[in-house]
């Protein structure tokens, strides 16, 4: 039981780390652009690259966890190379190597996401609920306060302007070659956001160092016991398919608009009509993330009272009022940005584990259908993240217009899931209950 409870704890030490990689990108974006000198078309492609790595980490992570028990040596080596990598992601100065980088560290990203959420259901089996909820909560902490250590680091004038001044002062000197013109432009000083990195960095080696002594103490986990109850029962194949492609749909929607709003909504105060700082856009991250949080805290509650249909169904209610205040005020007024922002966060906070619950309640989710949504979830932060930030630069706009698309998409999707699950039986009841359900349901009609 000690040796369980260690290992829960590592899992959301790893899952803190998780959101703290995820979160930090999008309030140093801006300086990672100047870094390397590019623009905001161009540093797109850092996101496509970062989430095509999550996406690939994901399918293996999925494959690696079932083949090998032992997983918390896995654990140890991609939480090294994910502290290492993100070390190194400040340190690049051509776009090519900042690529390189966060593809790597979406990649482990990626794995370690698919293997925290099957090595939690693994460890708790029949009461991994609250555990599951509770390390998507940690996951949102993470996402909290990685915004908040970057702020402090962030540049108030672009690096363009320290090197075009540099350069200017040369040529009106005359005395310089091109040669020291370039050195000088080489010389500029260590960028600040480099420490925010070593910090979420210095966080990864620590979970290293957590995983590599529980690798030493208690080196093999179980590869997961398929529980057979005598009250699950086999589904059609169809039905089956379309129900995890309509979750896979819905988990691809929400956690795409989930990371491309919380990425680029910091763009957005400052290139938006609002014409906010960046610090400022920081902090409206940082408020994405913290109702984020607090609400994920929440949802653990609210799943005791509440069915898994009802929490999905509040998500969308949520973000769709959040979308709402964001095309109607947000452009004219800063305190409507702040308040849709809490507001979305509030909405995808929860959907993730309440989705794939809601389905676990009709068939029986297998590890491949945990990492088959994961890749859902992370082809939506592949595409969703890359198509605001082709067009921000241009059209700030198309953020709103990319929510409000996700909560039409939602709705829709959600309203299938419904009609298709509503005369189904769930899995773990009975046979009494389900003539008892249906005899319910049966005298229901007949009144009407």
């Amino acid at each position: 039981k000690t040796v369980k409870i260690l290992k829960t704890c590592n899992l959301y030490l790893c899952a803190l780390l998780t959101g703290m990689c995820m979160a930090i990108t999008g309030p140093t974006l801006l300086d990672l652009q100047n870094i390397v000198g590019t623009d905001t078309k161009h540093i797109a492609f850092v996101y496509t690259a970062r989430s095509a790595g999550y996406l690939f980490g994901s399918i293996f992570g999925g494959v690696l966890f079932d083949m090998t028990n032992k997983k918390q040596l896995i654990f140890t080596i991609f939480n090294f190379i994910n502290a290492a990598s993100t070390f190194a992601i400040p340190w690049s100065r051509v776009i090519g190597a900042l690529t390189g980088f966060m593809t790597v560290n979406g990649f482990t990203m990626g794995l370690l996401d698919t293997g925290t959420n099957v090595c939690c259901l693994y460890l708790w089996g029949k009461e991994s609920g609250p555990y599951y909820q509770a390390l998507h909560f940690v996951y949102g902490v993470g996402g909290l306060i990685s915004p908040l250590i970057a702020a402090p680091f962030l540049t108030t004038h672009h690096l363009e302007g320290i090197v075009n001044n540099v350069t200017n002062n040369n040529n009106v000197t005359h005395l310089e070659t091109q040669a020291q013109i370039n050195s000088s432009v080489h010389t500029v000083p260590l960028p600040p956001i480099t420490y925010a990195y070593t910090i979420v960095g210095g966080v990864g080696l620590l979970v290293t160092a957590s995983f590599l002594v529980m690798c030493i103490a208690s080196p093999l986990d179980d590869n997961g016991q398929k529980e057979e109850n005598n009250q699950t029962r086999s589904s059609a194949i169809g039905f089956v398919t379309l129900i995890v492609s309509l979750n896979f749909l819905l988990l691809f929607v929400e956690t795409g608009t989930e990371i491309g709003f919380a990425q680029m909504v910091a763009i957005y105060s400052v290139k938006g009509p609002l014409q906010l700082t960046k610090t400022v856009g920081s902090y409206i991250t940082s408020t994405f993330w913290g109702s984020f949080t607090i609400f994920r805290f929440v949802s653990v509650f609210l799943a005791i009272k509440l069915s898994n249909r009802t929490m999905v169904i509040f998500d969308i209610i949520l973000t769709s009022v959040g979308a709402a205040i964001l095309q109607c005020l947000a452009a004219d007024y800063e305190w409507a940005l702040w308040l849709a922002s809490a507001l979305l966060g509030a909405g995808v906070a929860s959907l993730f584990p309440s989705a794939i619950a809601w389905v676990d309640q009709y068939i029986t989710v297998t590890n491949k259908m945990v990492s088959l949504f994961a890749v859902g979830a992370a082809f939506g932060e592949m595409m969703v993240p890359y198509t605001i930030s082709y067009f921000i630069n241009e059209v700030p706009a198309v953020l709103i217009y990319v929510v409000i698309a996700s909560c039409v998409l939602s709705g829709a999707i959600v309203i299938l899931m419904f009609l298709v699950l509503r005369n189904r039986p769930e899995k773990y009841l009975t046979k009494e209950e389900i003539s008892t359900q249906r005899g319910t349901e049966d005298s229901i009609n007949e009144r009407f």
